[in-house]
């Protein structure tokens, strides 16, 4: 699952490197989207909360997945924003993705330190408020180009 968001983050970037934060996990079942837009949108730090989903249709072998995405920003000036993206395969898997990426370049450093517990925080409260109990302690985290020391608890 990690790496289909990774490949498909890869081709919409065709030649150009990604640079930034992702943390990721897989899901045992789908949260209702509705619960996880109102707990993002309650996270400490996070100001607005947009809602989109995306079907592309038929790929070449497999249907391309669906993806529930929600773009956060965080205060004017706090640096401080990302997409968290649930994204469903055809065959039902479901994968959390939670990224702060630039094209090209690294984004700030300021911005990804500033970005970062506030990702932590809304996994926490995602976890909590919509029933994904596995998500806290699957998350994983890739950091090209940029450094991601570790976070306090």
């Amino acid at each position: 699952m990690r790496r289909l968001a990774f490949a498909g983050l890869l081709l919409v970037s065709g030649c150009d490197p990604l640079y930034g934060v992702h943390r990721t996990a897989p899901l045992a079942a789908a949260p209702e989207l509705i619960c996880v837009e109102r707990a993002i949108a309650q996270t400490d730090g996070v100001a607005s909360v947009v809602y989109h989903a995306r079907h592309e249709g038929k790929g070449l072998i497999h249907p391309t997945p669906w993806i529930y995405d929600f773009v956060w920003t965080g205060a004017p000036g706090s640096g401080i924003s990302g997409s968290l993206q649930l994204i469903k395969t055809y065959d039902g898997h479901i994968s959390y993705s939670n990224s702060r990426w630039q094209i090209g370049r690294p984004p700030p450093q300021s911005s990804i330190d500033a970005t970062r517990p506030v990702m932590r925080a809304m996994e926490r409260t995602v976890a909590a408020r919509c029933g994904i109990t596995e998500l806290t302690e699957a998350v994983r985290e890739d950091c090209p180009g940029v450094s991601c020391n570790p976070l306090p608890n």
